[in-house]
């Protein structure tokens, strides 16, 4: 028993039940609607994967059934705090259990990182993938869990969202559950496609924090500035005590894993291997905490020496400065605010054409699609009317036959066709060329005569 509790201390991932990721995500990071595939992503015809994008959509087709297969942007960005969301449909295929889904906190070279992974029969699971294996996080065995109120077999849309290590999952807008990871903090956002599975990707958005810059500090009101220093110092404060409990749970942890490792008296490897992953998460956590605190003490004094400016200012010391500050930075903001409008009735635009080329692109698809129909029926019509002429051609000359097999029987003989005037012409030339044909071997006929004559002669 106490094997187990110390394995499931040491263990990746913890699950809650109720959403534990509170954070709002609005600046758009990433959205992906898979019109540039043959850019952004790899397209591939072999005997096991047939990759390709048509249509607004990344066409998957896994063939081989041993293996699933993660994919990767070609410019995959590494993200750690998001909102991810990823829209699929699973295409028509014999295999009832065909599964799809994503790939988290991943790096590109050796794929590990978490998966989210959903099937045709409404089910679900999470995986942490390592190099060399997979280890299911959810229910029991292969890790599958239903979702039946929550997932369809065609269409889906797998959500996360993530913080500090905690993960909210959503399917189709619904809260599933929340879990999370020590061990994965940033890392690459893929795509999965399972074995012997057929799936279309409709698109993929990432949404990060909209965070302040230094910029839309208000620096007009000298006690709105201090407010933002203090909050600035405040946050600073928040990461340390928190990168504090980090190193707490993981040194917990580490004895956890030590005692347990002692009690046993054998040498496990994988217990051993996790001891020394905690070890090195503890020294760069410790590293992180410690220039946290130096940039704590800077800012500090930063806000020291701002106070001591402001005393100087309301003495009358310094005063253009402040006023010349003050204007450079208005006038900054205000050209902040001209570019971000431009640049948001450019994206609106941009959305505009694209969601119109979008819709061109389906009407064209199905006025083809229609076109193609049409030439098919129309080949179809041909075939028909050539088998027709063939079959009265076929009953002509059967009537033809048994009209003269009837006038036969009754004594009657047909009447002789009357010749036309080329048919005419035609019986006379044959005529000619078979009397010159005549007369050529007669003449022949004569001249070897001749020559058998002239050679007895001499003989």
């Amino acid at each position: 028993m106490k094997k187990l509790f110390v394995l499931w201390m040491c263990g990746c991932g913890i699950f809650a039940f109720g959403q534990e990721v509170n954070k709002d995500f609005t600046k758009q990071l990433l959205n992906e609607q898979f019109d540039n595939v043959d850019k952004n992503w790899n397209t591939t015809f072999n005997a096991e994967n047939l990759f390709i994008g048509q249509n607004g959509f990344y066409e998957l087709y896994r063939r081989s059934k041993k293996s699933g297969y993660y994919l990767f942007s070609n410019g995959a960005e590494e993200y750690s705090a998001f909102q991810l969301e990823v829209g699929l449909v699973f295409g028509d295929h014999d295999n009832k259990k065909q599964s799809a889904g994503i790939l988290m906190m991943a790096h590109s070279e050796t794929s590990e990182g978490l998966a989210v992974e959903i099937n045709r029969k409404k089910e679900y699971r999470i995986v942490r993938v390592y190099k060399d294996k997979q280890v299911p996080l959810t229910g029991t065995g292969t890790g599958w869990k239903k979702a039946s109120g929550a997932l369809t077999k065609l269409e889906n849309i797998i959500s996360v969202k993530t913080y500090d290590k905690v993960y909210d999952l959503y399917f189709n807008g619904i809260f599933i559950q929340s879990f999370t990871d020590i061990e994965l903090n940033k890392g690459k956002l893929g795509l999965y496609v399972g074995p012997d599975s057929k799936v279309k990707f409709d698109y993929m958005k990432v949404l990060g924090e909209d965070k302040k810059q230094l910029v839309d500090i208000d620096v007009n009101d000298s006690k709105s500035e201090e407010q933002a220093f203090t909050q600035i110092i405040v946050r600073l404060k928040d990461q340390i005590n928190k990168k504090d409990k980090e190193i707490d749970e993981y040194k917990t942890k580490l004895k956890l894993c030590e005692n347990g490792s002692t009690s046993r008296n054998t040498s496990d490897t994988g217990l051993n291997n996790l001891k020394n992953r905690l070890l090195a998460s503890v020294v760069v956590l410790e590293e992180e905490n410690d220039e946290l605190k130096f940039k704590l003490i800077r800012m500090e004094d930063e806000l020291v020496k701002l106070r001591d400016f402001k005393e100087g200012v309301e003495k009358g010391n310094d005063g253009d400065i402040i006023i010349n500050l003050t204007n450079m930075v208005s006038n900054q903001k205000t050209n902040i605010e001209t570019l971000e409008k431009h640049n948001k009735a450019l994206n609106n635009e941009n959305n505009s054409l694209f969601m119109e080329t979008k819709d061109l692109t389906k009407q064209v698809d199905k006025l083809t699609n229609n076109l193609t129909a049409e030439q098919q029926k129309n080949k179809e019509l041909m075939n028909e009317i050539d088998s027709l002429k063939k079959q009265i051609m076929v009953l002509q000359d059967s009537l033809s036959k048994k009209n003269t097999e009837l006038n036969k029987q009754n004594g009657n003989t047909p009447p002789e066709k009357e010749l036309s005037e080329e048919e005419k012409l035609k019986l006379m030339i044959e005529k000619e060329r078979e009397e010159r044909r005549k007369k050529k071997e007669e003449e022949e006929k004569k001249r070897k005569e001749e020559e058998e004559k002239n050679g007895n002669g001499n003989g």
